[in-house]
């Protein structure tokens, strides 16, 4: 396994979920990002042309998390994956979590979330 590098605690206001009350009035989720390149190169030589911008990751997690509303989590989980990548050829494994704390769940409960791992060529 090569290298990873992590984005946590993405907060954003979207629309996602099977009920029209959630999709009206939007809610809170929280996005959890890893992605695993081989950083050798460009971590010896401090060439950052080599390296997978954060803020390219940060920018399409955005896109497809705040873009159009989706019933499941599991759903938004496997098109944030997918985005990541497409777009990006370094990276060779991606783990994306998705938290939804305001689930309409009729108790007290901390956080509810998907945990879905990607690789490259679905292998």
């Amino acid at each position: 396994m090569s290298d990873r590098i992590f984005l946590r605690g993405v907060q954003l206001h979207a629309r996602h979920g099977v009920f029209e009350e959630e999709r009206r009035l939007g809610q809170r989720f929280i996005v959890d990002v890893d992605y695993w390149v081989d950083m050798t190169d460009y971590a010896r030589t401090d060439d950052f042309r080599g390296a997978v911008s954060y803020n390219d990751v940060y920018l399409t997690l955005m896109e497809i998390a705040g873009g159009e509303p989706v019933n499941l989590i599991e759903t938004l989980a496997e098109r944030i994956a997918a985005a990541l990548l497409t777009r990006f050829a370094p990276i060779e494994v991606v783990r994306v979590q998705v938290h939804k704390p305001s689930a309409p769940i009729a108790g007290v409960f901390g956080d509810v979330g998907v945990d879905i791992t990607r690789r490259r060529g679905g292998a």
